[in-house]
């Protein structure tokens, strides 16, 4: 498998001969084809900076199947009737597995509790009110994507018997998101030997996050931990072995 880093939450995969984009907020990729085909788009949930207001230029460029939670389907049906088939939305909740062309992709409980201030944040700089909860995480072929979480317990108990070869987690430690420790904390109880680091680029001017990559580099070393960090520059990509 092979990952490709696009900046917040949006990360190309690679796998089964499948090309599946996650949280697709392409703020950095200045022409949509310039980038590989998508064969599916996974959404965690419906904030700005996970590219559902993007969906409709996305879906003209790609053509392909989207898959998210039941409310986020809901909304964009409704949002974008007049551009995309009702039959080209997949839903997976809590739990659920969706098998997309040999591919088995189960959503992850998440645990997202934003404050008043940051729901505000995000309904004045969108002027949208696309849901943000609940938000999924997925699983695929070893593969993690947590979406926007804190430390659940509820993240493991879903992953029990399930190999996962590399995580993708937010470490930014604001708007409900994941500190660096709880990033370690959640890849420890999954069993996952690295990190890939996320959500943690200023998601408007003068808003930036508390934490950076290097900061969680720094806590793995400090606590002496068996635990590879993969801090990706844009545009960067990855080898991730096959479970």
């Amino acid at each position: 498998m092979h990952l490709t880093f696009y900046g917040f939450s949006c990360f190309k995969l690679e796998t089964k001969g499948k090309i599946i984009y996650f949280d697709p907020y392409l703020k950095y990729v200045h022409k949509i084809d310039s980038l590989a085909k998508a064969d599916l788009i996974v959404f965690s949930h419906g904030h700005f900076d996970h590219g559902a207001l993007m969906l409709k230029n996305l879906y003209k460029h790609w053509m392909c199947p989207i898959l998210a939670s039941g409310d986020l389907v809901k909304w964009m049906k409704r949002k974008y009737k007049r551009y995309i088939p009702s039959e080209n939305y997949l839903i997976a909740e809590y739990n659920e597995t969706v098998n997309f062309e040999g591919n088995e992709i189960t959503a992850i409980p998440a645990y997202h509790p934003l404050n008043r201030l940051g729901k505000t944040i995000f309904a004045l700089h969108t002027r949208s009110r696309t849901p943000g909860k609940p938000v999924n995480g997925y699983y695929i072929n070893g593969f993690y994507h947590s979406g926007d979480t804190k430390y659940t317990s509820a993240i493991a108990e879903s992953l029990a018997g399930k190999i996962v070869k590399a995580a993708c987690l937010p470490i930014g430690g604001k708007y409900a998101v994941a500190n660096p420790g709880e990033a370690i904390q959640i890849a420890t109880e999954i069993g996952a030997p690295s990190i890939i680091p996320m959500h943690y680029h200023p998601l408007i001017q003068q808003v930036p996050f508390r934490y950076q990559p290097s900061h969680l580099v720094k806590l793995v070393k400090s606590q002496g931990i068996d635990l590879k960090v993969l801090p990706l520059a844009i545009g960067e990509t990855v080898e991730i072995p096959d479970p």
